[in-house]
């Protein structure tokens, strides 16, 4: 078995004919620390809406619950971003057997996407638009997404390598895109 790294976040293992790439979703403790305190305020937030749902007759009370299910979809939002900087990891698998993509959380495994590799394409991660507001908004520590590689597989598109460096991202494209040739030219 073969192991190697490209930046600090991603592990890459071989043995056999199985590839395996795993991608952490760390960040710095203080933005991870920043991030969980904003969700804690957040949550305050809920219970003073709620106390005003629960306190306030008529149109008051209309408003409060207007309100809460804003507050409920960010409060979401907000869970699912915290859930995944602290045990978030996708895994990448390539073997015989086909592709395997999936978004694991600590010791929970995720639901695998499996495809055969004769519908897989090579990846390709497309440059970053610096104008782009949505495009850098995906990019920061409080949000899940802003994945850099794409797959097409079967006429559609699928990305991994959520909030990846360019640099990370091109480098484990190529490792990707070279194990994912051997593998179909097996096949052939």
């Amino acid at each position: 078995m073969s192991t190697s790294r490209i930046g600090d976040r991603i592990l890459m293992s071989s043995q056999g004919d199985r590839w395996i790439a795993t991608i952490a979703s760390t960040i710095p403790s203080w933005q991870r620390q920043s991030l969980e305190i904003w969700f804690g305020a957040w949550m305050g937030l809920g219970a003073m809406l709620a106390y005003g749902v629960y306190t306030y007759p008529g149109s008051e009370r209309t408003f409060y619950l207007i309100c809460m299910g804003f507050w409920a979809f960010f409060a979401l939002k907000a869970f699912r971003a915290v859930r995944w900087r602290r045990s978030g990891i996708e895994v990448i698998q390539l073997s015989s057997k086909g592709l395997e993509m999936r978004l694991d959380f600590g010791k929970k495994q995720g639901t695998a996407s499996v495809h055969s590799l004769d519908v897989v394409e090579p990846a390709a991660v497309p440059e970053p638009n610096p104008r782009s507001f949505m495009e850098s908004m995906e990019q920061q520590f409080w949000v899940v997404g802003g994945d850099r590689i794409q797959l097409q597989i079967g006429g559609k598109t699928h990305v991994f390598g959520k909030q990846l460096p360019l640099r990370d991202a091109e480098q484990l494209a190529k490792a990707f895109n070279q194990r994912l040739a051997k593998l179909q030219k097996q096949g052939a």
